[in-house]
């Protein structure tokens, strides 16, 4: 706590002294001016009940903690500084120093840090114990589960630096250079569960050390020499993780009552009876490339697109994917009152397929010796297109209304299953207005209506069919597995309606300078009949109320009352022991 602080304190005299200094650097040619201001106040958090995920970006100390506050503003003929800092507790403070000038600098530099409450998963929600008879009569077999560390906090602070810079070539007004840097770093402590196989039904509560970083750095240029503006912007990011992986050691697979079996129950698993790394971080990097057009048609109309490459790479699995994308803009005005904006743009997206290489399952047993290597094809590798078109229109002042509709229409190439082109498509039209017919009354009205075929789901697998009668058995074994059970296996379900239609209201009222009265109401339903084992619908309405009230020109009284209102259906699967 004491080495935190005092990294926070640090932090915030650099930031209360670089001010000063760069006022300092202000020529004395010419005369500065300056303004600032600084607030010193207290803050204090009580908890009743205390959640940390109500609380999850709160420091989680019941004490009063000092806090302050500085801003400050120096310019000059054609140079200008500002800075903003703020101390909420040790753990979230930040500030922002930008300055300008107008030979063509500009640069910012933010530091930001907060910490953030992760909840600990109890795992009390899955406690579970085999009945063998209709009277509940408790079995063998049943779900266990242990906290290494019960009284655990976990958490993490998280810091983030920024820098922005850009510098106009001197001679020329036409062409910019920009350069950027962004760092993430992440602290603290995680929880981690470990599952066991399914012999011994144990999970294992793990608090794992936190020390992420990620680092982008981008360059690009700018040309503006008229009617044309291009621009090219190349980033680099890099994420890395400087925890090794946690280890735990998986449970010996073997009977779940009486402990025999060994061989029988050691032949199903991938780990048996030995350490294991898991929940692994990989390192990660990723390149992109992304360039801009703009340019006049003439007073009417203006066209503007971009292109963007990129590469992910995951180091650590040796995987990469790569994108590609475009977005054509075309806007024309017809005559003042008239404006039209049509959009097209079209993706691109290749994952690399993982092959999974497991060993041969229930080797050397009767029945057994099958091999489910796999292959695994990402259903990221798809292809997106999408269209809109929008139209404007304003006869007047008082009022303005539009009209919309779009495409959007998205093939996956190896889903459901390999080769399949799985593909979705949506169609979406909206249509509204704004009316104020004076400054006292303003009002807007949305209507809008999307329609999705074939929206994404899981494939035929959420159920089984009652009947292992009909499945084959395997040579000189009488007994059942679960991987010949997937023959009966289906349902296809998902809560992404095929039809929402959805409304937006917005009322303002303001009878004089002192008072202001605004009432909003969102409301949407969405439903979805073609799956087959569930007729979703889901429905929400969202009204809010806000009321202002400013007696002086020094004081402000403000309030506001919301409703939430969500209701869906759903179906709730429970399992069952021994499958």
């Amino acid at each position: 706590m004491k080495t935190s602080f005092l990294r926070s304190l640090f932090i915030l005299s650099l930031g209360l002294v670089l001010p000063i200094f760069s006022l300092l650097a202000f020529s004395e040619e010419e005369a500065a001016h300056s303004v600032w201001s600084l607030w010193l106040g207290s803050h204090y958090t009580g908890y009743q009940d205390f959640s940390k995920k109500v609380g999850e970006f709160d420091r989680g100390k019941e004490e009063a903690v000092p806090e302050i506050s500085l801003s400050f503003s120096g310019y000059r003929k054609d140079q200008s500084l500002d800075f903003l800092g703020h101390y909420y507790d040790p753990k979230r403070i930040s500030f922002d120093l930008a300055g300008k000038s107008k030979d063509g600098f500009s640069g910012l530099v933010s530091y930001r840090s907060f910490y953030r409450h992760r909840a600990t998963d109890l795992l009390e929600n899955l406690m579970a114990r085999e009945a063998v008879d209709q009277q509940n009569k408790p079995g063998g077999k049943m779900f266990t589960y242990e906290h290494e560390v019960p009284d655990a906090n976990f958490g993490y602070t998280r810091y983030e630096i920024k820098s922005d810079f850009q510098v106009k070539i001197p001679g020329s007004v036409m062409l910019k250079i920009i350069a950027a840097h962004r760092s993430i770093l992440e602290k603290g402590d995680e929880q981690k569960v470990i599952s066991m196989h399914c012999s011994s039904c144990h999970m294992i509560s793990k608090s794992v050390k936190v020390d992420r970083r990620t680092h982008t750095a981008s360059a690009g240029i700018e040309i503006d020499p008229g009617p044309l503006f291009f621009s090219y912007v190349g980033s680099f990011r890099t994420f890395k993780s400087e925890v090794p992986g946690p280890e735990a050691f998986y449970d010996t697979a073997q009977h779940p009552v009486n402990g025999t079996l060994l061989d029988e129950f050691g032949t199903r698993t991938v780990f048996n009876g030995e350490v294991v790394e898991f929940g692994t971080t990989p390192e990660t990097q990723k390149m992109s490339h992304t360039a801009k057009v703009k340019a006049d048609l003439g007073e009417k109309s203006e066209i503007s697109g971009s292109f963007t490459h990129s590469q992910a790479k995951n180091v650590s699995a040796g995987i990469e994917a790569n994108s590609n994308g475009g977005i054509f803009k075309y806007v024309f005005r017809p005559n003042l009152k008239t404006k039209m904006i049509a959009l097209a743009s079209l993706s691109r997206v290749e994952s690399d397929e993982v092959p999974v290489d497991l060993p041969l399952w229930r080797d050397g047993l009767t029945g057994g010796g099958q091999d489910f290597d796999w292959t695994r094809y990402s259903n990221l590798t798809r292809t997106v297109a999408k269209g809109s078109a929008e139209l404007i229109y304003q006869p007047s002042r008082k009022y303005r209304v539009f009209l919309s509709a779009g495409y959007e229409g998205t093939k996956r190439d190896d889903y459901p299953y390999y080769g399949a082109e799985g593909k979705t498509t949506k169609l979406r039209f909206s249509a509204g207005g704004k009316y104020r017919p004076n400054l006292r009354y303003s009002g807007r009205l949305k209507y809008f209506f999307e329609n999705t075929d074939d929206p994404f789901s899981p494939y035929e697998q959420l159920f089984e069919r009652a009947g292992q009668d009909v499945l084959e058995k395997l040579p000189d074994n009488n007994w059942w597995y679960y991987f010949q059970r997937d023959t009966l296996r289906y349902g296809s379900i998902t809560n992404q309606p095929t039809n929402l239609h959805g409304v937006e209201l917005d009322l303002n009222f303001k009878p004089d300078h002192k008072i202001s009265l605004s009432a909003t109401l969102k409301a949407s339903l969405g439903t979805n009949g073609d799956t087959d084992s569930l007729d979703f619908e889901r429905t929400q309405l969202h009204p809010q109320v806000l009321v202002s009230f400013a007696p002086t020109l020094k004081s402000n009284v403000f309030g506001s009352v919301a409703y939430v209102y969500h209701k869906s259906n759903g179906l709730a699967a429970v399992a069952m022991m021994d499958g």
